[in-house]
């Protein structure tokens, strides 16, 4: 585990904090039915969830023009409002760190390129039982990660230096961002990610695949 001395934990969203596959690909399979198109299978579809609605629409409907798949990049994300907590749930254990984190004096936060008018909701649906201390959507900033900036502007927001912030993320934009703005990155294997392989290529300080292992961090720093 890290000798830093840690303040603060910040976590992406889909994927990371939530499971939000089952909603988002029920989401994409209604918008492709509308379009007549074939639907696709959550097991495969789900492994897309990170690239954010453009990665779905691509991943279903790969030769789309620019213009239609702009269409449909925003009926997606008119159908998704209106279905956007069905089946959502926190990972296993999130609840668990956020009660550890809350007990030891720490800060937790939210960073996700999801844009605030779809995030907001369903973390108030969450019902947390502590609130995360910031929460920096897609929208907040007018850069979203790999660009450095929504980390940075997220420890300023609770007042923990980059240094002292941990940020768990499950895919490469969330790593590369963390590793600019220097913070300690986590990749979450447990996520949304086809090829465990390919975590390991990303440049994070630490793998895990469980949310339960960031505990360490927290015991070893406490």
């Amino acid at each position: 585990m890290t000798d830093r001395k840690i303040g603060a934990m910040l976590f992406d969203f889909d994927g990371t904090i939530a499971d939000t596959s089952y909603d988002m690909v029920n989401c994409l399979n209604i918008l492709l039915r509308n379009h007549k198109k074939n639907t696709v299978n959550l097991n495969s579809a789900k492994n897309f969830i990170s690239t954010g609605a453009g990665g779905l629409i691509d991943f279903a409907c790969p030769n789309l023009s620019n213009d239609t798949r702009k269409i449909y990049i925003s009926e997606y994300l008119d159908i998704y409002k209106d279905n956007i907590f069905i089946k959502t749930h926190l990972f296993s254990g999130i609840a668990d760190v956020i009660n550890m984190l809350i007990s030891n004096n720490y800060k937790w936060g939210i960073v996700t390129n999801k844009p605030g008018y779809l995030v907001n909701p369903i973390i108030k649906k969450l019902n947390f039982k502590y609130q995360p201390s910031c929460i920096v959507a897609g929208d907040t900033l007018n850069v979203k990660k790999p660009n450095p900036a929504p980390l940075l502007h997220a420890s300023s927001i609770i007042s923990c230096e980059p240094e002292s912030c941990i940020y768990v993320g499950d895919d490469k934009r969330d790593i590369l961002a963390a590793n600019s703005a220097g913070m300690i990155s986590v990749a979450a294997s447990y996520g949304f990610i086809d090829d465990l392989d390919k975590v390991k290529k990303w440049g994070s300080d630490y793998v895990i695949t469980s949310p339960l292992d960031l505990k360490k961090f927290i015991t070893h720093s406490a």
